[in-house]
């Protein structure tokens, strides 16, 4: 009688476990499986799925014994020891991602990279001090010999959010997720089937072949954009729902944060994960210190201005729409708050530049002509505008690899000249003689107009300064004004006549990506201006194959000086160095940003080493509160920051 009850309560018990395992993950992720889907696959099952058809057990047993592994223990501690856990950081941002997905169209912009970034992550990682490779989801890995094959042994302390084990099978499912048709990707689809489909050796051990070797193959897979989800979601779905059912929402990860919630055009927000298996690594020590990460969104820079005087934002990045005020109004004699320290305004330098430009759509008239492209180019007043609006903070950019090694010193520099413009206009058959009544060049009976699509600013000063400067040599230029949203889209299927963009080079440039003629007539392709050139196309091959670095600088050096006689992009300025604004309540490590994130990206903006390093000072914050309102000075920080440099020397 006795050994029933016990049997029957351990038979409830297991009942009642079972239903809240599965009641567990459901809730955590209801969208697990769709009609159809197999929602509980066995090891063997998940073998046959994600391993080798081709070898046998005695050929996955050989491959095995003969992986030479090696790994790297030696990962700096960047966080402070003073770091406390806690509070609640708040971004002030705009344009809301048109979607959150981590994969798929239109999640390839700068915050779908961020928010991936801490809630995700890589096989490994690398030291952004010494750059060197270190462990991450992958506690080893190998490269053989002839750089053919490569090796990865998964942590088996690495947890998935809802505290399942990260496999071999994750791998191989988000490479299957990444190059699949439906998700209209070809940007990432290209670059990852450069590699054949993983194999899954073991539950641990998973096998990766580049399909040609290169310098920058093992970076890529590795670390460079390859974010692994959990099989147990996205293998058990078709790829179509994965892009519809996770478009407004982020599958569970692995990484320091957990997707909370969202609400279209308010706010995103991210919650500490306590139970982060990889807290104690090295690197990750004493970082990630928010309870929450709460990114809100606002349609105007002035109203992002205003929540940002009342505290109900804690930081701002200064960019071009706010560099106004940046100069003339966020200033210690317009704003106590500033003078007190009570805001902290710094200036930020960085080693990688922010590159600006207004990207021509050379698929169709007029750009399709090298000489309307070039006039256009010699009709920005780029020294008017710098000395006018901008305080002369930015450097002339002759060069898409301006401020870098990579750059061609030997570029031609285009300079404001109406004069050649008017010629050069004479010789593409827009005369002068054919103005109509309004002062526009007609064209086979066509008005010459171009449209410009422009976001995210209340400061038009320099598109009015382009449309009175056209107007004088007969061009019409539209100004359309779009949302964040109709400007990726507009992006991604090239409905655009000129539009302008800003974009960071990484520390190993992948300008394939950008420029090879592959990509030209793909819609959603980095391949903005159409560009298709043979020569090109052989020193991206050319790059992709030379291992010494010397060697590939020259190669990009060429490439550069090809790109800027092709006059695609007005290029006009870059930055070599970041403008914050922030109250001051928080504590940091001695560097305080960074532009590079551990993975060796290189963000457009320092979202993620804030988040990353800092921390709220509850002895700071307490001071804020007690001085807010009133004339009390409190603790200043330096206003220009240069440490980050410091600390990489200190290191080398």
């Amino acid at each position: 009688m006795m050994a029933s009850k016990g049997l029957s309560t351990r038979i409830l018990f297991f009942f009642l476990f079972s239903l809240f395992s599965i009641f567990f993950i459901s809730c955590c992720d209801k969208k697990t499986s769709s009609a159809g889907a197999k929602t509980t696959i066995n090891e063997e099952e998940l073998m046959e799925k994600y391993g080798s058809k081709d070898f046998t057990e005695e050929k996955v047993d050989s491959i095995i014994k003969s992986i030479k592994w090696t790994t790297n223990n030696k990962g700096i501690i960047l966080g402070d020891k003073h770091a406390k856990k806690g509070g609640t950081l708040n971004f002030g941002s705009f344009g809301y991602p048109v979607t959150l997905r981590s994969y798929g169209q239109n999640c390839t912009y700068l915050l779908n990279l961020i928010l991936r970034s801490l809630v995700y992550e890589t096989l490994l990682k690398i030291d952004p001090v010494t750059l060197e490779y270190l462990p991450s989801l992958a506690d080893r890995w190998c490269i053989t010999t002839d750089k053919k094959n490569y090796f990865y042994h998964i942590n088996p302390e690495a947890r998935w959010q809802y505290g399942k084990s990260v496999t071999a099978f994750d791998v191989v499912a988000t490479w299957d997720l990444v190059v699949h048709d439906d998700l209209k990707e070809p940007v990432w689809q290209g670059m990852f089937l450069k590699f054949k489909r993983p194999v899954a050796l073991s539950k641990e051990i998973v096998m990766i072949q580049p399909v040609e070797p290169s310098w920058r193959a093992f970076f890529n897979i590795s670390t460079e954009e390859f974010y692994i989800l959990p099989e147990q979601i996205i293998g058990r779905i078709p790829p179509s729902d994965y892009i519809k059912d996770y478009n407004n929402k982020m599958v569970l990860g692995s990484g320091p944060y957990i997707f909370e919630k969202a609400n279209p055009n308010e706010f995103i927000i991210l919650k500490r994960n306590t139970s982060w298996w990889a807290k104690a690594l090295p690197l990750n020590i004493y970082l990630f210190n928010f309870e929450k990460v709460r990114f809100l969104f606002y349609p105007e820079e002035t109203v992002m201005g205003e929540k940002f005087k009342k505290g109900d934002v804690d930081a701002i990045l200064v960019e071009r729409p706010l560099l106004k005020k940046w100069g003339e109004e966020y200033t210690p004699g317009k704003m106590p708050e500033i003078k007190y320290n009570h805001i902290i305004k710094q200036r930020v330098y960085i080693d990688r530049p922010h590159i600006n430009g207004f990207f021509l759509n050379m698929r169709e008239e007029p750009f399709n002509d090298i000489r309307v492209r070039k006039a256009l180019f010699l009709l920005f007043n780029r020294k008017l505008i710098l000395e006018k609006f901008y305080y002369n903070e930015f450097e002339y950019m002759d060069s898409y690899f301006a401020g870098l090694p990579y750059e061609n010193k030997n570029n031609p520099l285009t300079r404001y000249n109406q004069e050649e413009a008017i010629n050069l206009l004479e010789e593409a058959g827009y005369s002068q003689k054919n103005l109509n009544d309004d002062g526009y060049i007609v064209k086979d009976g066509r008005v010459f107009e171009i449209t410009l699509n422009f976001y995210r600013t209340d400061d038009t000063r320099v598109e009015t300064l382009l449309q009175e400067d056209f107007k004088k040599v007969g061009i019409k230029l539209n100004l359309n004004r779009v949302t964040w949203a109709t400007n990726l889209k507009d992006l991604d299927k090239f409905n655009f006549k000129m539009i302008g963009i800003r974009f960071t080079n990484e520390i190993f440039p992948n300008p394939e990506l950008l420029f090879h003629s592959k990509f030209a007539d793909k819609k959603a392709s980095f391949n903005i201006w159409g560009l298709k050139d043979k020569k090109v196309d052989e020193l991206l091959d050319w790059y992709y194959q030379e291992y010494d670095l010397q060697k590939r600088t020259k190669i990009l050096q060429s490439l550069d000086s090809i790109l800027v006689s092709k006059y695609m992009t007005a290029l006009l300025w870059y930055e070599d160095n970041m403008k914050i604004l922030y109250w001051n309540k928080f504590g940091m490590p001695q560097f305080e940003l960074s532009e590079t994130d551990y993975n060796g990206l290189i963000t457009h903006e320092p979202y993620w080493p804030i988040i990353a390093f800092w921390w709220i000072d509850e002895a700071l914050q307490e001071k804020l509160k007690e001085a807010k309102d009133k004339e009390i000075m409190l603790p200043g920080r330096p206003a220009e920051l240069k440490a980050w440099e410091e600390l990489k020397e200190g290191h080398q």
